[in-house]
Protein backbone atom coordinates (compact mmCIF):
# COMPACT_ATOMS: atom_id res chain seq x y z
CA UNK A 1 0.00 0.00 0.00
CA UNK A 2 2.81 2.44 0.86
CA UNK A 3 4.49 1.68 -2.43
CA UNK A 4 1.36 2.57 -4.46
CA UNK A 5 0.90 5.81 -2.51
CA UNK A 6 4.54 6.75 -3.25
CA UNK A 7 3.99 6.12 -6.99
CA UNK A 8 0.86 8.30 -6.94
CA UNK A 9 2.77 11.14 -5.28
CA UNK A 10 5.64 10.78 -7.74
CA UNK A 11 3.28 10.75 -10.73
CA UNK A 12 1.43 13.81 -9.39
CA UNK A 13 4.72 15.67 -8.92
CA UNK A 14 5.84 14.84 -12.46
CA UNK A 15 2.52 16.08 -13.87
CA UNK A 16 2.75 19.34 -11.92
CA UNK A 17 6.34 19.90 -13.03
CA UNK A 18 5.43 19.21 -16.65
CA UNK A 19 2.46 21.58 -16.51
CA UNK A 20 4.59 24.36 -15.03
CA UNK A 21 7.37 23.90 -17.59
CA UNK A 22 5.16 23.97 -20.68
CA UNK A 23 3.67 27.42 -20.17
CA UNK A 24 4.65 30.28 -22.41
CA UNK A 25 6.78 33.03 -20.85
CA UNK A 26 4.57 35.58 -22.67
CA UNK A 27 1.01 36.73 -22.15
CA UNK A 28 -0.39 38.92 -24.90
CA UNK A 29 -3.70 40.66 -25.44
CA UNK A 30 -4.72 43.21 -28.08
CA UNK A 31 -7.63 45.25 -29.35
CA UNK A 32 -8.45 46.41 -32.87
CA UNK A 33 -8.81 50.15 -33.40
CA UNK A 34 -10.19 52.28 -36.24
CA UNK A 35 -7.29 52.62 -38.73
CA UNK A 36 -8.92 55.64 -40.40
CA UNK A 37 -8.92 57.67 -37.18
CA UNK A 38 -7.95 56.14 -33.84
CA UNK A 39 -9.14 58.40 -31.04
CA UNK A 40 -11.23 56.17 -28.76
CA UNK A 41 -9.83 54.08 -25.88
CA UNK A 42 -8.71 50.59 -26.90
CA UNK A 43 -9.84 48.19 -24.17
CA UNK A 44 -7.40 45.36 -23.46
CA UNK A 45 -8.09 42.65 -20.88
CA UNK A 46 -5.36 40.63 -19.18
CA UNK A 47 -6.34 37.68 -16.99
CA UNK A 48 -3.96 37.24 -14.07
CA UNK A 49 -3.57 34.12 -11.98
CA UNK A 50 0.07 34.69 -10.93
CA UNK A 51 0.52 37.21 -8.12
CA UNK A 52 4.19 36.35 -7.45
CA UNK A 53 6.19 36.48 -10.71
CA UNK A 54 7.91 39.68 -11.79
CA UNK A 55 7.12 40.58 -15.39
CA UNK A 56 8.10 43.14 -18.01
CA UNK A 57 5.29 44.94 -19.84
CA UNK A 58 5.51 46.21 -23.40
CA UNK A 59 3.03 48.03 -25.64
CA UNK A 60 2.80 46.95 -29.26
CA UNK A 61 1.21 48.55 -32.29
CA UNK A 62 0.20 47.01 -35.59
CA UNK A 63 -0.04 49.69 -38.27
CA UNK A 64 -0.27 50.24 -42.01
CA UNK A 65 1.44 52.64 -44.44
CA UNK A 66 -0.87 55.51 -43.45
CA UNK A 67 0.83 55.67 -40.08
CA UNK A 68 3.71 58.11 -40.57
CA UNK A 69 4.50 59.09 -36.98
CA UNK A 70 7.85 58.42 -35.33
CA UNK A 71 6.42 59.05 -31.85
CA UNK A 72 2.95 58.73 -30.39
CA UNK A 73 1.81 59.83 -26.94
CA UNK A 74 -0.89 57.66 -25.40
CA UNK A 75 -2.75 57.70 -22.11
CA UNK A 76 -2.58 54.32 -20.39
CA UNK A 77 -5.19 53.57 -17.74
CA UNK A 78 -4.92 50.35 -15.75
CA UNK A 79 -7.86 49.07 -13.70
CA UNK A 80 -7.18 46.21 -11.30
CA UNK A 81 -9.76 43.50 -10.49
CA UNK A 82 -10.59 45.31 -7.25
CA UNK A 83 -11.15 48.64 -9.09
CA UNK A 84 -7.86 50.34 -8.24
CA UNK A 85 -6.92 52.78 -11.00
CA UNK A 86 -3.57 54.00 -12.33
CA UNK A 87 -3.32 56.45 -15.22
CA UNK A 88 -0.37 58.05 -17.00
CA UNK A 89 0.75 59.43 -20.33
CA UNK A 90 3.44 57.47 -22.15
CA UNK A 91 5.50 58.36 -25.23
CA UNK A 92 5.81 55.51 -27.74
CA UNK A 93 8.98 55.83 -29.83
CA UNK A 94 8.36 54.01 -33.10
CA UNK A 95 11.34 52.22 -34.63
CA UNK A 96 10.78 51.70 -38.36
CA UNK A 97 11.91 48.53 -40.10
CA UNK A 98 11.96 47.87 -43.82
CA UNK A 99 9.55 45.06 -44.67
CA UNK A 100 7.81 44.04 -47.87
CA UNK A 101 4.60 45.98 -48.52
CA UNK A 102 2.45 42.87 -48.11
CA UNK A 103 3.57 42.38 -44.51
CA UNK A 104 1.97 44.19 -41.60
CA UNK A 105 4.13 46.60 -39.65
CA UNK A 106 4.47 45.99 -35.93
CA UNK A 107 6.51 47.60 -33.21
CA UNK A 108 7.08 46.59 -29.59
CA UNK A 109 7.92 49.34 -27.08
CA UNK A 110 9.07 48.52 -23.52
CA UNK A 111 6.68 50.06 -21.00
CA UNK A 112 7.41 48.85 -17.45
CA UNK A 113 10.03 46.47 -16.02
CA UNK A 114 9.68 44.06 -13.12
CA UNK A 115 6.04 44.65 -12.32
CA UNK A 116 3.97 42.35 -10.16
CA UNK A 117 0.21 42.08 -10.61
CA UNK A 118 -0.93 41.71 -7.01
CA UNK A 119 -4.54 40.66 -7.61
CA UNK A 120 -5.97 37.58 -9.29
CA UNK A 121 -8.56 38.23 -11.98
CA UNK A 122 -9.09 40.48 -14.95
CA UNK A 123 -7.03 43.64 -15.38
CA UNK A 124 -8.39 46.19 -17.86
CA UNK A 125 -5.92 48.36 -19.71
CA UNK A 126 -7.21 51.28 -21.75
CA UNK A 127 -4.83 52.80 -24.30
CA UNK A 128 -5.93 56.12 -25.79
CA UNK A 129 -3.96 58.41 -28.12
CA UNK A 130 -3.78 62.00 -26.85
CA UNK A 131 -4.70 63.15 -30.36
CA UNK A 132 -6.37 61.33 -33.28
CA UNK A 133 -3.99 59.27 -35.41
CA UNK A 134 -4.32 57.46 -38.75
CA UNK A 135 -2.97 54.07 -39.74
CA UNK A 136 -2.91 52.20 -36.43
CA UNK A 137 -4.87 48.95 -36.77
CA UNK A 138 -4.39 47.37 -33.33
CA UNK A 139 -2.76 48.05 -29.98
CA UNK A 140 -1.85 45.52 -27.33
CA UNK A 141 0.09 44.62 -24.22
CA UNK A 142 2.67 41.87 -23.87
CA UNK A 143 3.74 40.62 -20.45
CA UNK A 144 6.96 38.60 -20.26
CA UNK A 145 8.67 36.99 -17.30
CA UNK A 146 11.48 39.28 -16.05
CA UNK A 147 15.01 37.89 -16.15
Amino acid sequence: MKRRFGHILLAGGVLLAAAGGCGSPYQTSAADVNPLRWEEPAGIRIENADTVTLRDAAIFLRYNDRFTEDTLTVRITTLSPDSLRFEEEFLLAIVRTDTPAALQHETLIPYRRQIRLLREGGYRILVTPVRPVRGVEAVGVRLAKSY
